[in-house]
């Protein structure tokens, strides 16, 4: 049930979460960003890259819907603030790893036990304050902190790789986590004892959930559009510095570009999808998905740097608004006790896609000898997007 609360209120609201959602995301790219540092001290294979990569979304997938019970149990704040501050400490444990193994076991520790309920919690708090019209657009500006991380974390975090070194960077993040932690703690409001308690004895079964047909073809959806912008994310960096000639810097420069067309996919395309195309959900991803992968593909064959932005940003823009499209329409199909595993059921099939994404792609450049393997799977998976959303219900759906 929605809250009656008051505009500034919600602004205040959706602004902390923004906050806590670009610090995830932030956390999310940073290896992708200091792999090629960490590589020079740790010398490793693609495919070893790529483990290390999808170490941090195995954990993630593990405890997607685990933790969604948990949201129920202990209320989606306390799994807010628990997940930026476990983001803060995983993050100074990094900076400290000494092994291939640490960092391994780092970050599948930190996609479990930190990353795992954010995205589930910090929603649920959307739908229980914003009222339907406004769900999608809340969502849209928390899934642009993709880009704003897309535009700070590789232009900010690049250069100071590459003059203070890839660990100092990890304590830089920790003091910021702390930071938005405190923030965090101050603005989401608390719940009544009543409805605390109210919601605490609600139960429902995750295989109940499970028998929603609708639930696995967004998981399927999830998988592949998760899958393409995940491996494009976090193999970009790795691209354009050993199979380009780019320099870290410039390679963190190139990315913040591609990451302000992201920003504007998600909050432009949010309010256009909420004010012009409100119903239109399946022919949106539809649309989006497929120009998206026909741009990504046609990246790897542009040779001009500030053209491959510009392909490459249009690419990520249309790929964006289908993401964030897609994990809106749960917002509107399922409430109550059923919101949290539904919606971690299919955001764990976007986080097997990140997993996957990494080991395939390590697997494909290291065997091929060459980044083209790579794109032509980014093609394939926003085909595959495309078709997926087709089969979906839209109707408003009730799981007892």
């Amino acid at each position: 049930m929605t809250r009656n609360t008051s505009p500034v209120k919600l602004n205040v609201l959706l602004g902390s979460l923004f906050l806590g959602y670009t610090m995830v995301y932030i956390d999310k790219l940073s290896v992708g960003i200091s792999i090629v540092s960490i590589s020079k001290e740790m010398p490793m294979s693609e495919s070893t890259k790529g483990l290390i990569l999808s170490a941090f979304f195995i954990g993630y997938a593990l405890m997607q819907i685990p933790m969604s019970f948990a949201i129920n149990k202990f209320g989606a704040r306390s799994v807010v603030i628990t997940s930026v501050f476990l983001i803060g400490a995983f993050d100074f444990i990094f900076g400290l790893s000494t092994s291939v193994t640490m960092l391994l076991a780092v970050r599948l520790l930190t996609g479990m036990l930190a990353h795992s309920g954010y995205a589930s919690a910090s929603s649920k708090e959307v739908i229980e304050n914003f009222p339907l019209e406004r769900r999608t657009f809340a969502k849209g500006v928390l899934i642009s902190s993709s880009g704003v991380a897309g535009v700070l974390g590789p232009i900010l975090l690049s250069p100071i790789i590459e003059i203070k070194g890839w660990r100092f960077a990890y304590s830089l993040l920790t003091i910021i986590a702390f930071i938005i932690v405190i923030i965090i703690a101050f603005s989401v409001p608390k719940k009544d004892k009543s409805q605390k308690s109210f919601e605490a004895k609600e139960s429902i079964s995750i295989l109940t959930v499970w028998k929603n047909p609708t639930i696995w073809i967004l998981f399927a959806a999830a998988f592949f559009i998760n899958n393409l912008l995940y491996g494009l994310n976090n193999w970009l960096p790795t691209y354009l510095t050993t199979y380009r000639g780019v320099s870290l810097t410039h390679s963190g420069m190139i990315g913040s570009a591609v990451g302000i067309f992201a920003l504007v996919g998600a909050i432009g395309g949010g309010y256009v999808v909420s004010r012009f195309l409100l119903g239109k959900d399946r022919e949106v991803i539809f649309a989006t998905s497929i120009v998206g992968a026909l741009l990504v593909f046609g990246a790897y064959f542009v040779n001009n740097p500030y053209l491959f932005i510009f392909v490459l940003g249009f690419a990520t823009l249309f790929l964006t608004l289908s993401f964030v499209t897609l994990m809106a329409i749960p917002m509107k199909l399922f409430d109550g006790v059923a919101f949290a595993p539904s919606y971690s059921t299919i955001a764990s099939g976007g986080i097997v896609g990140g997993a996957v994404a990494q080991l395939v792609i390590g697997f494909l450049v290291e065997t091929s000898g060459t980044f083209l393997t790579a794109f032509i799977y980014f093609f394939i998976l926003g085909i595959l997007t495309a078709v997926s959303i087709f089969f979906v219900n839209l109707k408003p759906q009730t799981i007892h």
